[in-house]
């Protein structure tokens, strides 16, 4: 549903960010400061790359349970092309060193390639396993490699796999960002389904600020970005500009 953003505190924004710090050369000092950055705005979820969730799960202790911050990472980041039984050994692997939530990425060849049946299969394979342990799952269909129609058949597979949130992108490669248009197709066939299943919007472009707010007006739950702080930070420009009282 669309969201008034004046009604909104920076504390509610914070709750809307999934943090993520993906960046294949970045170090331990990147994902510590990241760890910082959680304790301090209570974002909803972290996200690092998969070989620093023991230092995150171990860094991040209580504070991660007490205060309702998923851990988490992406299984097939960033192209899903892997295969089936990788990713949801893959999976097993991150729940066992202390995942809360994961996102995979489903493999968008299947879609444009009408394989929908492995589609389906796969993504309820991995949102078994992830709720038999507890998580939260979240699966990513590549808008940016697919069509209006097989964008709406991306999500409405999603759905009936029972995941949790179905997400835009990875926010890798020359199409891997969403649009606005992208992001009203998953919504429209998430209402027409009448779906619990929420939308995460990831890979938000510059102004990111105000990207990120207009898919947060749309009805985006979650926001996956580097740019959580200057997000949160920014609601009070962003009302000003926008004359919102």
């Amino acid at each position: 549903m669309p969201v008034d953003i004046s009604k909104l505190t920076k504390e509610d924004v914070a709750r809307k960010m999934d943090y993520s710090i993906l960046h294949p050369e970045w170090q331990d000092k990147e994902t510590l400061d990241g760890i910082e950055m959680c304790k301090k705005y209570k974002f909803v979820a972290y996200y690092v790359l998969p070989h620093w969730i023991p230092l995150t799960v171990s860094e991040m202790g209580d504070f991660a349970e007490e205060n309702d911050i998923e851990i988490g990472t992406g299984i097939a980041f960033p192209y899903g092309s892997d295969t089936t039984k990788a990713k949801l050994e893959s999976t097993e692997d991150l729940i066992e060193k202390g995942c809360t939530v994961l996102d995979m990425v489903a493999n968008p060849a299947w879609i444009k390639d009408k394989k929908y049946d492995l589609y389906k299969k796969e993504c309820s394979q991995f949102v078994e396993l992830c709720h038999d342990a507890g998580l939260v799952a979240k699966i990513i269909i590549r808008v940016g490699y697919l069509d209006e129609e097989q964008t709406r058949t991306a999500t409405r597979l999603v759905v009936e796999s029972g995941a949790d949130f179905v997400k835009t992108a990875t926010g890798q490669g020359p199409k891997g960002r969403p649009n606005m248009y992208d992001v009203k197709f998953m919504l429209d066939t998430l209402d027409e389904l009448g779906s619990d299943c929420q939308l995460k919007v990831s890979g938000v472009i510059e102004p990111r600020i105000l990207n990120a707010y207009a898919f947060i007006t749309m009805g985006a739950a979650r926001i996956g970005t580097r740019g959580a702080v200057k997000i949160v930070e920014g609601l009070d420009d962003y009302r000003k500009l926008m004359g919102i009282a």
